[in-house]
């Protein structure tokens, strides 16, 4: 995953010490359309059953290269109306509205119906940053 101008701006501000950045809770967002760098949330599931997911106790410790991965199933919804296709995912910096950090695409997008939950199996959720 890059990081979003954004979180390129926190992170190297932390780094050459003009601002202090501790990550507030991370939640996992999905989208239907590319966020692009700027971490725009116009493409954001919105209403329908969705909310945004806690990443607190899901992802494991990162390994020597730097990658953390899922290690419970992740459960969005179930959607109360159709979500259409997701595309990308986002790490963001709050529950609603803030900032998305970290943009990413899954293995394969899934389209998501009336009634159907958008599930993350252990394992499938690869986070690196680039």
């Amino acid at each position: 995953m890059s990081a979003t101008s954004y979180g390129r701006q926190k992170i190297v501000d932390d780094l050459t010490g003009v601002a202090a950045y501790a990550p507030p809770a991370l939640y996992l967002s999905a989208h239907t359309a590319d966020p692009g760098a700027a971490g725009s949330h116009a493409s954001e599931v919105s209403g329908s059953g969705y909310a945004r997911v806690p990443l607190a106790g899901v992802m494991g410790a990162a390994d020597s290269s730097g990658i953390s991965i899922n290690t419970s199933v992740i459960t969005f919804g179930p959607a109360t109306a159709d979500w259409g296709t997701i595309t990308h995912f986002g790490i963001e910096d709050a529950s609603s509205g803030g900032n998305m950090l970290c943009p990413g695409v899954p293995t394969m997008p899934r389209t998501i119906t009336t009634g159907q939950p958008l599930q993350i199996p252990v394992g499938q959720l690869r986070l690196r940053l680039t």
